[in-house]
């Protein structure tokens, strides 16, 4: 039998269903961080610390996702009802007939960057491809996490073959002159570089969104069976989490206070300028004064896969009306 409805149509089927489970009592719903503590998830923080989750009719809990496990196994274990995750990473997850959905795009340029010293002779993209100083082949450190998918298309594109993962995912070997070239977060490791005392003069920045690749990255996920059976849930989750990132860049100073609670409750230790420059740079790539903010657009998800499916790192099947759960529709809108 052929699918006639996708999960538009099911969230007003299910609504009778989640009227009633909410009236059996509040439920706690699990979202879980790709990575440690930082202030590239301040909005979410900000959401539980200052009771918009509440407001929303939401009991959530924050967890964080242990390093070098893919995020979206907390999905497919049951450990988590939502996740937040890259895009890129997504998507390979949906064409392997993981059904993951998209509820809510976080931010919506990309972050990713590979860096090189510009001493070492490598200043534009065609000389990723060339041997270094000393005619020894290039040593590349990129992560082994979900967001090393895009480093690594990015090289392929420039006909740099056989690159794997790092073990490791700082910035440390590059410092330490152990790698040429490292794929950093501008909102992140970059500031790293910055703050042991390179230049940004000394650095030759590839950007990746600058090569064809603007591709966001976090965006908050659930499993196509949690989105139909709790449309309203998964619709309130986004609009708190992003009404959640309004209220944090219009009270920094409070963001990053929650932050810093954050880092503490997990054991870790917080850098306040790190922080700030994450807070602020990360925000900006959220683009909250566009119409687009929150949700993945068709042609952005599209652009994607063609990308993805041309370079083979996706074979399988991806439909964005599927991977992308409907927006939210504005009040006194279409019904």
């Amino acid at each position: 039998m052929k699918r006639i409805f996708g999960i538009g149509g099911a969230i007003v089927l299910f609504c009778v269903l989640f009227a009633a489970t909410a009236a059996a009592g509040p439920r706690r719903w699990v979202i879980v961080m790709p990575w440690q503590p930082q202030a590239q998830f301040a909005g979410i923080y900000y959401a539980k610390e200052a009771g918009i989750f509440s407001k929303h009719g939401l009991d959530i809990e924050i967890r964080h996702n242990p390093q070098g496990t893919p995020v979206v196994e907390n999905l497919t274990s049951g450990n988590a009802q939502f996740i937040v995750a890259p895009l890129a990473a997504m998507l390979v997850e949906r064409s392997r007939g993981v059904p993951v959905v998209n509820l809510c795009q976080v931010n919506q340029t990309g972050n990713i960057l590979l860096v090189a010293a510009r001493g070492g002779g490598i200043l534009q993209p065609a000389d990723l491809n060339k041997p270094g100083l000393g005619g020894k082949p290039l040593r590349f450190a990129i992560w082994n996490t979900d967001s090393g998918t895009l480093p690594l298309l990015f090289l392929r594109q420039q006909g740099v073959d056989g690159v794997s993962p790092s073990p490791g995912s700082g910035v440390e070997p590059f410092l330490w002159g152990a790698a040429d070239v490292v794929s950093v977060m501008e909102y992140n490791e970059y500031y790293q570089l910055l703050a042991a005392g390179y230049d940004p003069g000394e650095l030759t920045v590839f950007r990746l969104r600058d090569h064809q690749l603007n591709i966001p990255e976090d965006g908050v996920y659930t499993l196509e069976k949690t989105a139909v059976a709790n449309p309203a849930v998964c619709a309130a989750l986004r609009d708190a989490v992003m009404e959640g990132w309004r209220e944090a860049l219009r009270n920094p100073e409070r963001a990053l206070k929650f932050v810093r609670l954050q880092v503490e409750r997990e054991g870790g230790r917080c850098d306040p300028a790190l922080q700030l420059w994450m807070f602020n740079v990360f925000g900006r790539s959220l683009e909250l004064d566009t119409p687009q903010a929150g949700t993945l657009a068709p042609e952005t998800c599209e652009s994607a896969v063609r990308i993805f499916r041309r370079n083979k790192l996706i074979t399988g099947i991806v439909d964005c009306r599927t991977f992308c759960f409907p927006p939210s529709r504005p009040a006194g809108g279409e019904k």
